[in-house]
């Protein structure tokens, strides 16, 4: 992973455990003169930490795998995805729409020259994860767009009835849920010595989850409707599930089950099937709409995509970074039991109303504990690094 990505990363990754250090005292009444914004909280963890990894390692990682020279480092898709990432968070702190709309013209045109650089090594030794990655850069494309004219008004021109929901689906089941499977496809096997599955298996599941999340893009953007809506949401989540179990079984069948971060790995899927599983019984009446879409994304930021992260970020930046052969996965067992009784505790305060406030402060303080040592894994990742690039 170059430098640069690794430093924001890095950085990033800290001012995440800050916004969660103050959404939770915010949440028990111990902090209230700067409430944290939700939007920006979730967006340190997505575009803040994620993108930085994503956008930093795909080409490397594709180039290595297809036995293709190593790509030079794209200083304009550094540069229009950070410009972009701050002017973001600065138009979404004083609602200040041009700055919200060049923030999002800039991060859409960073995804757009990364979709195009992994474009061109399609075909001849390009790995089975190369379509995971092009369809979920589709689909971030799709998530900016929406995501932008949440505040600028344009979802009426577009058509969108239910925006924020086609937002997230776009993001999440579209652009996260199809990168996180193609990483999957290519670590595994080096973390374990064994492929996740058979080329035929995998194509299956890439098909699964790409037709799965358009069709949970499609319902919100016709204003819910259940056909769409169903058939994505069971065609996701069996696809998912299908993944997840043979994660398990390379993981347990080469021994290492017995880690923290394989079980981040594993436990992190926990919450993305948790607010997939609530679905239908909100589509049938069952339980109100409002609290869990509100609430849930939160949750599912933070407990699936930060455990992924937790767990394969340090690897990544110490097998690309530092060039150890046998690196680790990330993380430990209090990270594993922070994150996942954070997640828990927000969870709760979706259904437990009087204890709302002080169930998610508490969440929130458990996500921050969580943080502290991934934190210290990538100082100490960047400190080896850069004094090894001293002397280099």
């Amino acid at each position: 992973m170059p430098i640069p990505y690794l430093l924001t990363t890095l950085l990033f990754t800290f001012v995440a455990l800050l916004s969660a250090a103050d959404a939770s005292l915010v949440s028990i009444n111990l902090v209230g003169a700067f409430p944290a914004l939700r939007w920006v909280r979730v967006h340190f963890i997505t575009l803040g930490i994620l993108s930085q990894v994503i956008f930093g390692l795909l080409p490397l990682l594709v180039a290595s795998l297809s036995k293709k020279p190593r790509p030079s480092m794209r200083w304009d898709i550094w540069l229009t995805l950070n410009v972009g990432f701050i002017a973001l968070v600065a138009g979404f702190g004083g609602m200040n729409h041009p700055m919200i709309f060049a923030g999002g013209t800039l991060i859409f045109i960073s995804a757009t020259l990364l979709l195009i650089q992994l474009w061109n090594v399609r075909g001849g030794d390009a790995p089975e994860s190369l379509k995971f990655y092009i369809t979920g850069m589709f689909y971030l494309l799709v998530g900016i767009i929406i995501g932008t004219g949440l505040f600028l008004n344009w979802s009426d021109a577009l058509y969108i009835k239910v925006p924020l929901e086609a937002h997230i689906h776009a993001n999440s089941w579209g652009f996260m849920s199809l990168v996180f499977a193609g990483l999957l496809v290519d670590f595994v096997p080096m973390i374990t010595g064994r492929p996740l599955s058979t080329t035929k298996n995998i194509s299956l599941i890439y098909w699964g989850m790409t037709l799965g999340a358009f069709g949970l893009v499609l319902g919100p953007w016709l204003g819910g409707s259940l056909p769409p809506t169903v058939s994505g949401l069971v065609l996701h989540l069996s696809s998912t599930i299908w993944m997840v179990v043979m994660m398990i079984s390379a993981f347990k069948e080469s021994g290492k089950l017995n880690s923290a971060g394989a079980w981040h790995l594993v436990s992190s899927y926990l919450w993305i099937i948790a607010p997939i599983g609530m679905a239908p019984f909100i589509m049938f009446g069952i339980f109100e709409a409002g609290p869990i879409e509100s609430t849930a994304p939160q949750a599912l930021i933070y407990g699936w995509v930060l455990q992924f992260g937790i767990a394969l970020i340090p690897y990544i930046a110490r097998r690309f970074f530092l060039k150890e052969e046998t690196p680790q996965l990330g993380g430990c067992w209090g990270s594993l039991a922070a994150a996942t009784a954070g997640s828990l505790f927000v969870w709760a305060s979706i259904f437990i109303v009087p204890a709302r406030g002080a169930l998610y402060g508490i969440g929130f303080a458990l996500y921050a504990i969580a943080l502290i040592h991934p934190l210290k894994e990538l100082v100490e990742i960047a400190r080896t690094g850069l004094q090894k690039h001293e002397l280099a």
